[in-house]
C-alpha cells in the first residue's frame, strides 16, 4: 500500500461524484437564463457574458463559486478556470490570468475523449487564454491535445471548426517558445510523482510505462521548467501553481 507521501491524487473522476458536483454544470445553473437550454450554444453565450468586463456580477459569481465550492480537485473546473483566465486577459490582468491558466493546466491530464465535449471546450478556452497571453507554445500544446481527442471522437460539430480556426490563428505567431505551458498531458501526470521519494522505475510501474519513458519525460519537464534537478523542478512547479498531489490517477 503506498505511503501517504506517495499518494498522487485527491481528485476523483467517478461518474456519481461528477454528477453531484460537476462545477461547470452547477455554475451554469446559477448563471444561465431560466429559458435557456444547456448545451454548446448556451455555454458559448455564458462565456460571452463572462468576457464582458462590465458584467461584474457574473464574474464575481464565477470567482466566488470556485473559491467557496472547493472545486480545485474536479476536472470540470478546468473549463471555469479557462473562462476566468480569459476574463483576466481581457481586463489586462496578466498575473491573474496566468494563475488561472496554471490551475486549468494541472487538470489537463483528465481532459480526454471519454467525455469529449466538455474536455474539448475547456481546452479550446485554454488555448484562447494562451493566445491572449501571447504564448503560442502553450496554445499549440493544448490544441495538439484537442486533436488527439477529435481523433477518437470526430463528431464534435462546431468544436472541430473552432479548433481549426484557433490553429490557423496560432500559426500566425512566429516560433514556439518552450516553457511550462508546453508541458504535455503525460508530463503533467508525472509532476506530482516527482515530488515523492519514489524512484523513476517505481513511477514507471505506477504509470504503466518503462523507466526510460519516465526518464525521458522527466528530462523534458526539467528543460521546459528551466531547471536541472528533481528538487528544482518541484520548487518551480509550486511557484507556477502546478502543485504536487493535484493530479489524478486517471
Amino acid at each position: 500500500m503506498p505511503s501517504r507521501g506517495a499518494r498522487t491524487s485527491r481528485i476523483s473522476t467517478r461518474p456519481h461524484r461528477l454528477a453531484a458536483k460537476a462545477p461547470f454544470a452547477l455554475l451554469e445553473s446559477k448563471l444561465r437564463p431560466p429559458d435557456a437550454r444547456p448545451g454548446i450554444v448556451a455555454r458559448t453565450a455564458l462565456i460571452d457574458r463572462l468576457l464582458d468586463a462590465s458584467d461584474v456580477p457574473v464574474i464575481s459569481v464565477a470567482q466566488e463559486f470556485l473559491h467557496d465550492g472547493h472545486f480545485d480537485d474536479y476536472w470540470t473546473s478546468a473549463l471555469v478556470y479557462a473562462w476566468l483566465a480569459r476574463v483576466a486577459v481581457h481586463r489586462g490582468d496578466v498575473a491573474t490570468a496566468q494563475t488561472y491558466v496554471g490551475r486549468a493546466s494541472r487538470l489537463r491530464p483528465l481532459l480526454t475523449y471519454v467525455l469529449p465535449i466538455v474536455s474539448v471546450q475547456a481546452l479550446l478556452e485554454l488555448a484562447r487564454a494562451y493566445i491572449g497571453l501571447a504564448d503560442p507554445g502553450g496554445a499549440r500544446t493544448v490544441l495538439r491535445q484537442v486533436n488527439d481527442i477529435v481523433g477518437h471522437r470526430p463528431e464534435l460539430g462546431v468544436l472541430v471548426e473552432q479548433a481549426r480556426q484557433l490553429r490557423a490563428n496560432v500559426d500566425t505567431f512566429q516560433g514556439e517558445a518552450v516553457g511550462a505551458s508546453s508541458l504535455t498531458a503525460a508530463e503533467l501526470r508525472l509532476l506530482p510523482l516527482l515530488s515523492t521519494h519514489v524512484s523513476l522505475a517505481e513511477i514507471g510501474e505506477r504509470l504503466f510505462v518503462s523507466r526510460n519513458t519516465v526518464k525521458t519525460q522527466a528530462v523534458s519537464i526539467y528543460r521546459k521548467l528551466g531547471v536541472s534537478s528533481r528538487s528544482a523542478a518541484i520548487a518551480r512547479m509550486n511557484e507556477l501553481g502546478l502543485h504536487a498531489g493535484s493530479l489524478a490517477d486517471g
